[in-house]
């Protein structure tokens, strides 16, 4: 008769963060991040809520907002492996001649020092220029609490 290890309770390794924000107090900007072990997944769209896009692809009909809520462009990017070096970053499906998604992850990956895979569903141009530097910066915002609410929570842990 073989033994077996005694297994422990597996922990959860994906957190997920919605945020819904107005552009100009008119356009709403749907971000979702979803926070995996040493990466993150970022999904920006100015057409559909992650969870109007949910019901769509289950079978429900409706095709979200405005813009549709489509995966959009999907790049990836990895920090520098040593100082003063540049991120890497490459656009992994959508169009190549826009760097949108691609840059965003370069700039996060240096910043943070993870990997992140960043999908931008924002069609590109002059007219949404203002609105993509707006999802950035509360990407960007959004990133930095839960960064600081990961500090917080280690450092009331008693041991």
């Amino acid at each position: 008769m073989s033994e077996f290890a005694r297994a422990e309770a597996a922990v959860p390794q994906l957190k997920i963060h919605q945020q819904t924000f107005k552009f100009m107090d008119l356009q709403p900007v749907y971000i979702q991040i979803t926070e995996m072990d040493s990466s993150d997944w970022i999904w920006i769209s100015a057409g559909a809520s992650p969870l109007l896009q949910q019901n769509a692809l289950g079978g429900a009909g409706a095709n979200g907002g405005g813009g549709g809520g489509a995966f959009g462009d999907f790049a990836m990017s990895m920090p520098p492996f040593r100082p003063g070096q540049a991120a890497v970053s490459s656009t992994l499906l959508g169009n190549p001649l826009d760097e949108t998604p691609a840059s965003i992850a370069r700039r996060l990956a240096t910043k943070f020092k993870r990997q992140f895979f960043v999908n931008v569903d924002i069609q590109p141009g002059f007219d949404n220029a203002m609105l993509i530097a707006f999802a950035e910066r509360k990407v960007l915002d959004m990133l930095q609490s839960i960064a600081a609410s990961k500090e917080v929570s280690t450092e009331t842990v008693v041991v």
